[in-house]
Formats: structure tokens, sequence, C-alpha cells
């Protein structure tokens, strides 16, 4: 330290330090968040690609039913031809009323497979449509979220060079204040979330929101000692020009 700056002027360095510290801590706190941010945003993309995948398995699952109807109904009518083929051949009227209900009964079972083919064709088709809009809504959420992390990323670049503007000017007001002093204040900065240094208001601190004794309230206004908060453990200050009632 250059020259030896009285317990008033050190104070004082406290005070602009703990201006830096108190957007020192903000922003990083801010720039902490961004990859449970982003996280939140890929499982939000994730989600709905489960959710496309799954439309796409059933329009697969859809299609191997029909085909599987259509092979069904192609083998049933190859079955009622050569069963009508076999009515010439048969010479009985008892076997040629057999063979006819045999050949109306497998005509009606393709008629209810003909139905289940349309039916199955349409869900294809409902299916086809939902996936066109789910894909071109999924591209949309892509690009909106890319254009969110961008945006993101150039706040964390203006974060980054602010950090580097406000621990330039930390070196600078650092070397002014005692090692024991800044030590105790770095250990309050740590414990109490960024704010180690705090105005006493309406005779409470400032920081834990504690009333402080009258006695406290003058030795903060005298700036001869540094004096801390019985109750959080804060440096306490009072604006030089402040009224003690």
């Amino acid at each position: 330290m250059e020259g030896s700056k009285t317990i008033k002027e050190q104070i004082g360095f406290l005070i602009q330090l703990q201006g830096i510290d108190a957007e020192i801590y903000e922003l990083n706190r801010e720039k902490s968040q961004v990859p449970y941010k982003f996280k939140a945003m890929d499982d939000e993309l994730e989600i709905k690609k489960v959710a496309l995948k799954e439309v796409e398995d059933k329009l697969k699952s859809l299609q191997l039913k029909l085909k599987d109807k259509e092979i069904a109904l192609q083998q049933k009518e190859e079955q009622v031809k050569k069963l009508q083929l076999q009515l010439y051949q048969i010479k009985t009227n008892k076997e040629y009323t057999a063979m006819l209900t045999e050949i109306e009964g497998i005509k009606a079972d393709n008629s209810i497979l003909e139905e289940e083919i349309i039916r199955l064709m349409e869900e294809i088709d409902s299916v086809k449509i939902k996936i066109v809009e789910e894909k071109k809504i999924f591209e949309e959420n892509v690009q909106q979220i890319n254009k969110e992390k961008e945006k993101i990323n150039n706040r964390i670049k203006e974060i980054d060079s602010r950090l580097a503007e406000l621990n330039t000017e930390r070196e600078r007001i650092v070397p002014n204040i005692e090692k024991k002093i800044l030590a105790r204040y770095d250990r309050v900065l740590k414990n109490r979330d960024g704010l180690a240094m705090v105005k006493v208001i309406d005779g409470a601190c400032g920081g834990c929101h504690m009333n402080l004794p009258p006695q406290v309230i003058s030795d903060v206004k005298m700036r001869e000692d540094i004096v801390v908060c019985g109750s959080c453990s804060r440096i306490l200050y009072l604006d030089e020009n402040a009224e003690i009632n």
C-alpha cells in the first residue's frame, strides 16, 4: 500500500470495492446460470424430437399393417379365383353348393379386409400430414433456440468484457487497503453472497436488517475503526453527511 491510509480512507476504498464486487458477483451469478439455460433448451428439443419419432414410428407401424392386409387380400383373391376354376370340375350339386358357400365366405372376408385397408390408408395420410406439420414446428423451434443461444453467447462476451474491466478497477483499489482488513472483507464477501459491506439504513443493518445499538451507529459514523454488524458480520458504513437520530 503506497503510503499509510487512514481507516477513514480505507473505508472509502472498501465502499468503492463493494460496488465493484457486487457487480462482479451478479455478473458471475448470471454467467453461472447459462449451462442450466442451455440444458433446459436442449431438453425441450429432445422431448419434441422424441415425440416426433413416436409419430414417425406410428407411420411405419401403420404401413407394415397395410402391407400385411394387402398381402392377405391378394392371397384370398387368388384363393377365390382358384375355387372358381374348380367349380367347373364339380359333378354334384351338393359339392357345388358347398364350394359356392366357401367362395362367398372368402369374399365376405375380403370385404372386411378392403375396409380395413381403406381405414389404414386414411390413417396413414393423416399421420403423414401430422409429421410434416410436426417437422416444421420442430425446425422452427431449433432455429428459435439457436438464436436464443447466440443471444446468450453474445451476452457472455459482454459479461467477460465487463468482468475484465471490473477486475482491473479492483486491482487498482485493493493496494489502498490493509491486507488484514482486506482479508476480513473478502471472507465476509464470500460467505455473504457478494455483500460484505452495507449501509446503515434507519438504524438497521442494510444486510440482515437487524436494529443496531446507538453506540454502534455512532462508531460507524466516526469512521475511526472497522465496525461490523453483530448479527451478520458485515462491515457497516454511513454516508458522511448522514444524520444520526
